[in-house]
């Protein structure tokens, strides 16, 4: 049983995370626990990305900063937009992320740090040159943004007053991703890491699965 857990906390993690969002599945599509799915979302998002970055390779100071950097400018970038309108368009978030920091969920900056180091880990495994690194990067994560803005009202993640996101929205979202992809590579950060590039694919099947059956 040790090394069978063991296997699936290093080598077997991505088989770990499979498992993992086919349950998530079952509870979104299941009636019964529809409201349980979205009550511990946080709670498993907080967990899935905190196994990732407990395969990070080296940690350092310079990373720390890098990922700190990164995470507080997303929250500063998304309270503004949220306030104003300005940037991503009118949207509100709801109670499908957790605990709010001036009605932006703490989690939005965790997983914009997750995002930029797992698409930078998946572009970055097959070229070292900075520019097809960054702009493949964030062409990932602009990808991966059009794919979850199908399911996040379905999650009660949030909501945009038109139901839509406007064009704004994917072009503020790219421009922030090869900003942070950027300062990634400017800052040299490793970001060679199997578990997240599995997850960020695992997720985005997760979310087409969910706006599938959505509309069916």
């Amino acid at each position: 049983m040790n090394r069978i857990l063991k296997y699936l906390a290093n080598e077997g993690l991505p088989i770990t995370f499979i498992i993992f969002y086919i349950v998530g599945v079952g509870l979104y599509l299941t009636p019964f626990t529809h409201d349980l799915f979205i009550l511990i979302t946080p709670f498993t998002l907080v967990l899935v990305i905190a196994a990732i970055f407990l395969h990070h390779k080296e940690w350092n100071i310079k990373t720390m900063v890098v990922f700190a950097s990164i995470f507080i400018l997303s929250i500063i970038t998304e309270i503004i937009g949220v306030a104003t309108g300005k940037l991503f368009g009118m949207y509100t978030y709801g109670k499908g992320l957790g605990i709010k920091i001036v009605d932006v969920p703490v989690i939005i900056g965790l997983n914009w740090v997750f995002l930029v180091y797992a698409s930078n880990s998946i572009i970055s495994k097959y070229t070292a040159k900075n520019i097809p690194i960054i702009v493949g990067a964030a062409s990932l994560m602009l990808l991966y943004d059009i794919i979850l803005e199908k399911v996040a009202p379905l999650m009660d993640m949030w909501l945009f007053s038109k139901n839509d996101p406007p064009v704004s929205n994917y072009v503020v979202w790219f421009l922030l991703a090869l900003l942070f992809n950027w300062v990634i590579q400017k800052f040299e950060v490793n970001t060679q890491n199997r578990p997240a590039r599995w997850l960020f694919f695992i997720q985005i099947v997760f979310f087409l699965i969910i706006a599938i059956h959505n509309e069916y």
